[in-house]
């Protein structure tokens, strides 16, 4: 571990372990076989006349990320799996912002965590995810990654992606969140969305079932997807949905 994470704060992350993540279904009807793109299109169609059927659901075009902070755009993508974002996420990335105004560049981040730990720079007590937030950035330094615009770039390549997926508690959902932070229309499923799409009736089989679907919706409905994502989002927040958390179920 010590040899994955040679920042000082990264270190002491990592020597303090961390706990396993237990994924389970994305919905009670997940199966084997994966949707058709044929099936695919047909539950987004239905789905797009769903939510034209809807008086009150609205766009909106306010959504985070771009904040060319690269330390607080991989602890936004850290902090906010499971998590009830505007209370326990959305403070401390702000914190992040405001404190370490400089930590805009992956080497800047990690000479901060030379002197704190992750868990301080986050102000998280949770180890697993200072330890996710050290190896992110420990990846993405060995890439060659400074800036947020690189970061961009890096994700639009797949092999970018198999290696964040390969990271302990990183999965499609952080990935697809982790890429709306840096601005491209893509959509990353939570409670909230699978939600929306049992009262659309649109049962996915799968995650990528569902991303799928949502995304196609968007495309049918002539909306950006980063955008729908998050107004599906906000639309399923004001009927009290997710009341727990705002994070996604269980996949990371």
């Amino acid at each position: 571990m010590q040899e994955k994470c040679k920042e000082k704060g990264c270190i002491r992350a990592a020597l303090a372990g961390y706990s396993s993540l237990v994924v389970t279904p994305v919905h009670p009807a997940l199966e084997d076989t994966a949707m058709t793109p044929d099936e695919i299109m047909k539950q987004a169609e239905k789905l797009a006349q769903f939510v034209r059927s809807l008086p009150d659901f609205k766009i909106y075009d306010d959504i985070d990320g771009n904040y060319n902070h690269i330390g607080a755009t991989v602890a936004d993508a850290v902090l906010q799996a499971n998590m009830k974002y505007e209370s326990h996420v959305r403070p401390r990335i702000n914190r992040i912002r405001e404190r370490y105004p400089d930590a805009r560049t992956t080497s800047s981040v990690l000479h901060i965590l030379q002197s704190i730990r992750a868990t301080e720079f986050l102000s998280w007590r949770g180890v697993d995810r200072a330890e996710r937030f050290c190896q992110i950035l420990n990846l993405i330094h060995a890439e060659g990654i400074e800036t947020e615009a690189d970061l961009k770039e890096w994700l639009s390549n797949q092999s970018s992606l198999d290696k964040l997926d390969r990271i302990n508690g990183v999965g499609p959902k952080t990935i697809h969140y982790l890429k709306i932070l840096v601005g491209f229309p893509e959509s990353a499923i939570d409670r909230r969305l699978n939600k929306f799409l049992d009262w659309g009736d649109v049962p996915p089989r799968s995650y990528d079932d569902a991303h799928d679907i949502i995304n196609k919706t968007a495309d049918i409905l002539g909306v950006d997807r980063a955008r729908f994502d998050h107004s599906i989002w906000r639309f399923m927040g004001k009927r009290g949905n997710g009341k727990e958390c705002d994070g996604p179920t269980g996949i990371p």
